[in-house]
């Protein structure tokens, strides 16, 4: 966390434990930010029936870093021979060590972009596992399922939201001046209008938002952020997000 000192002040509101490299890169380039998760992890056992899914898959995908971490601590990434993909960089990089060897992933780092890889137009008949956390966006399952696919889900880990006192938050961020909220989710986005009393909607909807998809953009406006306030990262890796955010400071200082 830094001080407030230039009159732009990032609000970060990544998951728990996701967000040390984006902070570092933060307070290198000088940037006055403060730390707010609204959800964390906790892992799921996996059952039995996973163990053999896994091991009969014909292509198995990993939604997010947390899936990736979460199996790996009681599965062996390393046994798993079929292709793998993962939805965006960071989540490959993260399965890439933990497998040991090449990893699929999508320039477009969205369930999109991952339908649209080459590598899965033609899956008809094949068994797919996905690894992901509780709920999520259901797209990928039915675009491959649309393309004949069977597709099984195992649960590595969950998102909980923390136990917040909205109000005090509301007075904390109004202190420090946030005037720029970065969110990575639309569940985090929902718990933000959801934690903070209803007083404090204007104050949110006030601020400069910087997202990571379109779908996240159409959540805000219905949450009635003006659409002049918000702004859209390339992805949700760090150097995307912090490009984003340093472009953004540029502009309210101009």
């Amino acid at each position: 966390m830094q001080p407030y000192c230039d009159g732009f002040s990032v609000l970060i509101t990544r998951p728990a434990g996701r967000a040390d490299s984006l902070l570092a890169g933060l307070e290198q380039a000088g940037i006055t930010h403060f730390y707010q998760p609204l959800i964390t992890t906790q892992q799921v056992p996996i059952r039995p029936r996973d163990k053999e899914a896994l091991q009969t898959a014909d292509l198995v995908v990993f939604v997010s870093i947390a899936a990736v971490t979460s199996l790996e601590s009681q599965y062996d990434l390393t046994s798993l021979t079929q292709p793998l993909f993962a939805v965006g960089r960071s989540t490959a990089s993260a399965l890439q060590r933990g497998a040991g060897r090449a990893v699929l992933a999508p320039q477009d780092q969205r369930s999109e972009g991952l339908l649209a890889m080459p590598e899965l137009q033609d899956v008809a008949g094949k068994t797919i596992v996905i690894i992901r956390g509780n709920a999520g966006r259901e797209l990928i399952k039915s675009g491959l399922i649309a393309r004949g696919a069977k597709v099984h889900y195992v649960q590595s880990y969950r998102r909980v939201p923390l136990p917040l006192d909205g109000q005090r938050l509301s007075d904390q961020w109004r202190s420090q001046q946030i005037q720029c909220i970065v969110v990575t989710s639309n569940e985090i986005l929902t718990l933000l209008f959801q934690c903070l009393p209803s007083s404090a909607h204007p104050w949110l909807t006030s601020r400069q938002w910087i997202l990571i998809s379109p779908r996240m953009l159409e959540s805000a406006v219905a949450l009635g952020i003006p659409t002049s306030h918000l702004h859209l990262a390339d992805s949700a890796n760090d150097a995307a997000l912090l490009d984003a955010i340093s472009t953004l400071r540029r502009k309210f200082h101009e």
